[in-house]
């Protein structure tokens, strides 16, 4: 009884705040371990973070829902550098990049893109000390290399910094391929499945400098390819230009993409070894933390949700500003437009590519250029300008109210305008009446028909209608 009463009276002697102090110090815990594992799942498995539930409402768990609108900072940017590097030569020596593309992933809609920049685009290049020099983007990575030693992150930081200054595109990671690494991958895919848009020819080719050139020839159709013949289809411009050449580069991009996706290696056997076999030879700041994250999302995305685009529409031959060197110019609007295609909300572009409604713009004010001026902003939000028609006279007629005629069931399409132009559902119309019929016997038929009244309300973001050689720096 003694032992008992003694044992009765330390326990009521224990001081109440331990007690509580425990309990919080519990709670703490597990709200810290959840916030951990939240912030860390979406650096290392981003677009597949687990769903905490009632949890994610605590500060610092992340609630992993995607942005209302995923713009170019919530996609995953990298940077894909090809060296114009010999195969017989040092894989340390001085070169220049024969391509550049950048690969953008959106993690939370599933939906990739690529954007290639011409080799000879003439931009401002960074020197680190708050100046910048004049000169073709192919020259940056070998710069920062070799001219500016000192330059923070090297070539790769120096071909960041000018892509973002010049194109206002952030690069999270990169990955420098030379000749010998793009013919291993290839192979060690089996080869990949190749269909020839369009006879390509090169009387002289050769890949190193001790080899004797020779003829490759290549006939509209599906080819099987292996690494060197893969390589040079994807190099050779002798038989037409630079342009061509980066149609046939994302040509042979798609199809590795789609070789590597038949045969899984992305999420399949094991791509953990594939990367570690290739990690040595190919120069990449991506950590192997962070490879079966991407992996995952590249498996998720699939080739068929890669949107490829050029920069090439929005470049025209520099004559007198590059110096006698064979450099391209670029229209900053045009730009801008390209960008949008790839860079946009995943889901926007992914609902109206789906679509690919057709939308004409009438002009019903007495204004000058009133639809033109809708249509450089429907450009930018990413609609190819060929599914865009235009009329600023509308055979005359004039509207006091703006209207959207959906011709086809275009719905994705007619709500994306509407919000535009802050339109209730009131101002679309499905079936014809006599405020619309009048302009539809002057529309030519598209899918989407709007129609600006006096009360237009056009969204408020301004045309750039620059190109580099009217500003003061090449980005504008």
């Amino acid at each position: 009884m003694e032992g008992l009463e003694v044992e009765k009276r330390d326990y009521r002697h224990v001081n109440p705040l331990i007690i509580f102090g425990v309990a919080i110090f519990g709670v703490m815990a597990f709200y810290l371990s959840i916030v951990v594992v939240s912030q860390a799942s979406g650096i290392f498995f981003p677009g597949n973070e687990p769903n905490f539930g009632v949890f994610g409402k605590i500060p610092g768990v992340d609630e992993n829902a995607a942005p209302e609108v995923v713009t170019i900072d919530d996609r995953i940017n990298i940077l894909f550098m090809g060296l114009d590097l010999r195969r017989d030569e040092p894989a340390d020596q001085a070169a220049r990049t024969d391509s550049v593309l950048i690969l953008t992933l959106d993690p939370h809609n599933k939906v990739a893109g690529v954007l290639s920049i011409p080799r000879d685009t003439w931009v401002e290049i960074p020197d680190g000390y708050g100046g910048y020099t004049n000169d073709r983007i192919n020259v940056a990575y070998e710069m920062g290399e070799y001219t500016y030693r000192d330059y923070d992150g090297g070539g790769a930081g120096l071909i960041k910094d000018t892509i973002e200054h010049n194109f206002g595109i952030p690069i999270d990671q990169y990955v420098l391929l030379n000749f010998n690494n793009f013919i291993e991958l290839v192979d060690e895919l089996g080869g990949i499945e190749v269909d020839v848009p369009e006879y390509a020819y090169d009387y002289a080719y050769s890949d190193c400098n001790a080899c004797y050139e020779y003829e490759v020839e290549f006939l509209p159709g599906p080819e099987h390819m292996d690494g060197e013949r893969a390589l040079a289809y994807a190099r050779i411009r002798k038989s037409d230009n630079d342009f061509k050449r980066i149609e046939r580069q994302q040509v042979v991009i798609q199809s590795t993409a789609q070789r590597a996706a038949d045969l899984g290696v992305l999420v399949g056997s094991n791509p953990i070894d594939l990367y570690k076999k290739y990690k040595d030879s190919v120069k990449t700041d991506i950590s192997d933390s962070k490879i079966p994250g991407l992996a995952l999302l590249g498996q998720q995305i699939g080739p068929t949700n890669i949107r490829m685009v050029s920069m090439a529409e929005a470049t025209y031959s520099c004559i007198d500003v590059c110096g006698g060197a064979a450099g391209l110019l670029w229209n900053l609007d045009k730009v801008e437009e390209l960008k949008a295609r790839v860079f946009n909300d995943g889901r926007v572009q992914a609902t109206l590519d789906s679509e690919a409604a057709t939308v004409e713009v009438l002009n019903g004010t007495e204004t000058r250029d009133l639809a033109a001026e809708f249509a450089s902003f429907l450009k930018r939000q990413g609609i190819p300008s060929t599914l865009i028609l235009v009329d600023e006279q509308a055979g005359g007629e004039l509207s006091e109210r703006t209207l959207i005629f959906d011709r086809s069931g275009k719905s994705y399409t007619v709500e994306k305008l509407a919000e535009w132009l802050n339109l209730p559902a009131t101002r679309i119309r499905t079936i014809p009446d006599s405020d619309i019929q009048r302009f539809l016997d002057v529309a030519l038929g598209s899918d989407v028909i709007v129609v600006l009244g006096d009360d237009v309300n056009l969204p408020s973001e301004e045309s750039a209608n620059t190109s580099f050689e009217q500003t003061e720096t090449a980005g504008g």
